[in-house]
């Protein structure tokens, strides 16, 4: 008699199994990748091709195609771009893999050949790479023409079509009508959750494809407070000062608002918590009155104040829509519900509240995708990055615990400047492009390396770390794992770290920490003042660990819940499309009719822009390039070695997989402790958490 193996492989598999996954028509096949020679082969029928280099007696000539997409499908563009920007991290990947800076087979050389490689540029971006380096200027440039990086920002855009697209083109790929139009909420709504096809749910972001619009209340306050905890950005969210607290009093007595002005009276200060995003105009260098505002786009300086209730629930009382220097010169709306008990009644319909929120949204897209995601993780780690390999030598043992997590990084952030934020970002948002580099730069220079160490970070905006299980903050899941997993990130470096630094003296003497450490703070290298003067083994250990914190867990949190909460487009705008009210008597009548005028309904290439870079930036981790395969590869590796302190690396390795897995489950029981129908908080799970900036 056959065994159990013998029989499946001599059975094979019969014809149903062999057509399961082939649709009989071709209209219903798949597709989720545009097969690459097929693509190719579009691109240069329709001349959409990178810029050509001539050199000859005039010097470096640049030559530009004329191609431009003109008509396309929601799908099949998505498809387009997903595949031309991998193109274009691939081409920056080749090009450092072949002057050396990121090369794919390592090899050891000299810190004079690192000065050489590893040079600051200082652009319109932070202190970054320099990706052609002066000492090799002329091959380089000619290596760097030849993989055709030269004017890749003009290649995304080429793919974004500029007619309008019919139902239909749509139809056949199972969206009936289109996701950007209709004269309703609803009928985006539906569009959402109703006519996308199958394939489109097959997603390759943590949350499957789906997203919060697939909920019937994605609007709700509850909603909406509820992402200022687990959502993209939950970072931000701080303590209200007595000035903000005093100055919504004045306003709701002001407005004759007794019910509002008692609960702020009357409630503990410490209750209150707020987002601010009122330093916006400051930030771009304009006075109070200017409207913020790109191509028919608007920003808006919400400032957004909440009540943090004992059995963990926040909810939103008051947003100043557009903060312009003052209450008297700005529109304040108070919700009309005070506590997220309240009947939920007449909420969807609540139109004024509803603009309000969605100007939050706004600015939060904003603050987040700008400041949070690009500022403090990818720029900030780059600078780490070129100062350690131009300061110490691959032996050095902050190098090999850094190197590991600095996988894609460079090449990433070289194809981001190039492409995505020139021609996805900037096209999104309501500032003009030289003031959008001003936003950047204002949140570099703002960036305290060491304020922002996690336990810092939660006590200063009014979270204490011993403080997080009590049940007033059982919602902030982000607040509650991080904590947690900077002391295990920690307890793993600290560990390493002994191995050769026995003493404060060692790490005070050693030049090549003392070179890096300043190089990083110098206004000629990282213009990074508050990284710390190293002198003691803890300060050491909290620098290191933050340069993997800001690599790993913290740019997971921060970036692979964007398709969820961001592709719903009108669920987090990048912007609103008409200006923002400046009275409240005008915001009070507002209708649905007005939503939906400031929202990019009917606006195809914007609404385009705004699905797919969420989709874009969302790709699940693979499994190889997570902290569990990082401690598992290093015990593997060391376990079996025969020096004392490599048997020693293995240990440390082990005890590290071992904490890291028994935050699943303490992560898996913070997320079932949020109040009960809370979005679960999975996005931290170490299975899912990336080694490295990778995407």
């Amino acid at each position: 008699m056959a065994t159990t193996y013998e029989a499946l492989i001599l059975r094979g598999p019969s014809k149903t199994d062999l057509l399961r996954d082939v649709p009989e028509s071709i209209t219903d096949f798949p597709l989720q990748h545009w097969d690459k020679g097929i693509f190719s082969l579009e691109l240069l029928d329709q001349a959409i091709t990178p810029v050509t280099v001539t050199y000859g007696k005039g010097g470096r000539k640049l030559h530009f195609p004329k191609g431009q997409v003109t008509r396309g499908t929601y799908v099949g563009t998505q498809m387009a771009i997903t595949e031309m920007y991998n193109r274009i991290e691939a081409a920056y990947a080749s090009y450092f893999d072949v002057i050396g800076i990121e090369p794919t087979l390592s090899r050891e050389i000299s810190a004079s050949e690192r000065k050489c490689l590893y040079q600051w540029s200082n652009d319109d971006f932070p202190p970054h790479l320099k990706e052609i380096p002066s000492a090799e200027n002329i091959p380089l440039e000619k290596i760097f023409d030849l993989t055709g990086l030269v004017q890749t920002n003009a290649l995304i855009e080429k793919l974004i079509p500029n007619e309008e697209v019919s139902a239909e083109v749509l139809e056949p790929l199972g969206i009936e009508g289109k996701p950007y139009s209709g004269a309703s909420i609803s009928k985006i709504e539906e569009n959402n959750r109703d006519n996308r096809s199958w394939r489109d749910r097959r997603g390759t972001d943590i949350k499957d494809g789906l997203n919060i619009g697939d909920l019937p209340d994605w609007y709700s306050d509850s909603r909406f407070a509820q992402q200022q905890f687990t959502g993209t950005n939950p970072n931000t969210i701080k303590s209200a000062s007595k000035t903000w607290i005093s100055q919504f009093t004045d306003e709701a007595e002001k407005q004759g608002n007794q019910e509002v002005q008692e609960l702020f009276e009357h409630s503990e200060d410490s209750s209150f918590y707020i987002q601010d995003c009122s330093y916006f105009r400051d930030a771009i260098g304009v006075e109070g009155h200017h409207v913020m505002k790109s191509k028919g786009r608007f920003l808006c300086a919400t400032v957004s104040i909440f009540q943090l209730h004992s059995d963990g629930r926040l909810h939103p009382l008051a947003i100043i829509i557009d903060f312009k220097g003052s209450f008297d010169e700005s529109v304040t709306i108070f919700n009309k519900r005070l506590n997220p008990s309240d009947s939920i009644d007449g909420e969807k319909t609540d139109w004024p509240w509803r603009y309000a929120k969605t100007c939050a949204q706004v600015a939060d897209w904003v603050r987040h995708e700008v400041t949070i995601h690009l500022v403090n993780t990818h720029f900030i780690e780059e600078v780490i990055i070129v100062a350690t390999n131009r300061n110490m030598d691959s032996k050095h043992p902050v190098f090999r615990l850094l190197e590991p997590h600095w996988l894609k990084t460079l090449s990433l952030n070289a194809a981001a400047r190039a492409s995505l934020v020139p021609n996805v970002v900037l096209e999104l948002i309501g500032l003009e492009n030289a003031q959008a580099f001003k936003f950047i730069s204002d949140a570099f220079k703002k960036f305290d390396f060491v304020g922002q160490y996690v336990p810092n970070d939660l006590a200063s905006r009014g979270f204490p770390t011993e403080k997080l299980d009590e049940g007033r903050f059982k919602n902030y899941a982000y607040a509650r794992n991080m904590k947690l997993m900077w002391d295990v990130l920690r307890g793993f470096v600290a560990s390493m770290i002994a191995i050769d630094y026995t003493s404060d003296a060692a790490v005070a003497s050693d030049q090549q920490i003392k070179d890096w450490y300043q190089e990083i703070r110098s206004q000629q290298g990282g213009q990074l003042p508050t990284f710390p003067t190293i002198t003691t083994r803890d300060q050491l250990i909290d620098a290191v660990t933050m340069c993997i914190h800001i690599a790993s867990p913290q740019h997971t949190a921060v970036n692979y819940l964007q398709n969820f909460y961001m592709a719903f487009v009108i669920a987090k705008p990048s912007a609103v499309f008409q200006p923002p009210p400046d009275k409240l008597s005008k915001l009070s009548t507002y209708t649905e009719s007005d939503l939906v005028k400031a929202l990019p309904i009917n606006r195809q290439r914007e609404w385009l822009l705004s699905a797919q870079l969420p989709w874009l930036l969302s790709f699940r981790v693979a499994e190889e390039n997570n902290l569990l395969s990082y401690a598992s590869s290093l015990w593997n590796l060391y376990r079996q070695k025969a020096k004392r302190n490599e048997k020693k690396i293995g240990e440390i390795a082990e005890t590290f997989y071992i904490k890291l897995r028994g935050l699943i489950s303490v992560f898996h029981d913070h997320s079932k402790q949020m109040t009960d129908l809370s979005i679960p908080y999975t996005v931290m799970d170490p299975k899912d958490t990336a080694i490295s900036i990778l995407i």
